[in-house]
């Protein structure tokens, strides 16, 4: 099943075709798709219709769509510049630019160690610093990792050999959102809680 930027809520979505017509799209020239009707499988947030082509031998893969956006994402508590990098690798999901998602999300984390002071060193030895440092965990070290060695193939040209998958650039991407997280935003996100609790424990003493 196709997933893609819904231009709607904007999250990056798997798509249900809810119609179908019964001839091929006048809008592809080799007639190897059918115009459609799509809803946005975020039921939460969205569940809203778009247009779209979908390929003859499956409803689940979405050959073009409409109205489109090359959607980013919001890093909030991160860096202004490392989460415009950021955004910009959701951007390249959207419009299908699956390598440069990859390569995108490699400098997010190579960023992302340089911002926390580990400069020497290639990304192998950033990544290994920044989990000893308790920057991240292990785990989200592994998810680093991952990254980085999909990077190097997409800068290195490797990639060019071989198709690159839809799904492995999204898991390539959703990694480099998880170091993000660990990172920046839970760090964040926790501060504010303890801050909350502080205040109103202050405001509980005042006379």
């Amino acid at each position: 099943m196709s997933s893609l930027i819904c231009p709607h809520c904007r999250s990056y979505a798997t798509f249900s075709v809810v119609h179908k017509t019964g001839s091929w799209s006048t809008r592809k020239s080799d007639g190897q798709g059918y115009d459609a009707a799509l809803r946005c499988n975020n039921t939460n947030a969205c569940g809203l219709i778009i247009g779209g082509i979908v390929a003859t031998d499956s409803n689940a893969h979405v050959l073009d769509w409409w109205p489109k956006h090359a959607g980013g994402k919001e890093f909030p508590d991160v860096p202004e510049t490392i989460a415009a990098a950021g955004s910009e690798a959701y951007q390249c999901l959207s419009i299908g630019a699956y390598r440069a998602a990859i390569a995108t999300a490699r400098a997010v984390v190579e960023a992302t160690a340089k911002d926390k002071g580990i400069t020497k060193g290639n990304l192998d030895a950033k990544i290994d610093q920044m989990a000893k440092d308790g920057v991240i965990g292990a785990d989200t070290a592994q998810a680093a990792h991952a990254v980085r060695l999909w990077g190097n193939d997409a800068a290195h040209g490797d990639l060019a050999l071989s198709r690159v998958d839809e799904d492995d650039a999204r898991e390539v991407v959703a990694l480099m959102d998880d170091v993000l997280s660990r990172a920046y935003q839970l760090p964040a996100r926790t501060r504010r809680i303890i801050e909350s609790r502080e205040a109103r424990r202050n405001t509980a003493k005042e006379p």
